[in-house]
């Protein structure tokens, strides 16, 4: 069933993603609900802990889970994220420090983690 109208879930949204991309914004305060496995979950709540405009290795966002064992699992895990950019997955990077997978397109991670540095180099 489709709903007509304004939600203030989506109005908040746009206006937070508006001030993301104008280098205003570092953290995201909607509500969210994502579906999917408790484990899924666990890494996407993970994702919330990289800071803006640095980088993670899928190695230790499994760390931090508890299992290094689990890097494939987190690395798919993310890779079903369907809230890119509000759950930062394009903070996460191989462990060799290169940039990998990205469900929107590797070149949108690299321009995503550009910005967040540049709007770091304007602060310092």
């Amino acid at each position: 069933k489709i709903i007509i109208g304004e939600n203030p879930h989506f109005k908040l949204l746009e206006k937070e993603l508006e001030l993301y991309f104008e280098g205003k914004l570092k953290e995201f305060t909607v509500p969210l609900s994502p579906v999917g496995t408790e484990f899924q979950k666990s890494v996407w709540q993970v994702l919330q802990k990289i800071p803006y405009g640095k980088t993670w290795s899928y190695k230790k966002q499994a760390e931090i889970l508890g299992d290094v064992k689990k890097v494939r699992a987190v690395a798919n895990a993310n890779g079903l994220n369907k809230i890119s950019i509000v759950l930062p997955c394009h903070r996460v990077i191989g462990s060799n420090g290169k940039i990998t997978g990205y469900g929107g397109g590797v070149w949108r991670k690299q321009k995503l983690l550009e910005l967040e540095r540049k709007v770091l180099e304007k602060l310092t």
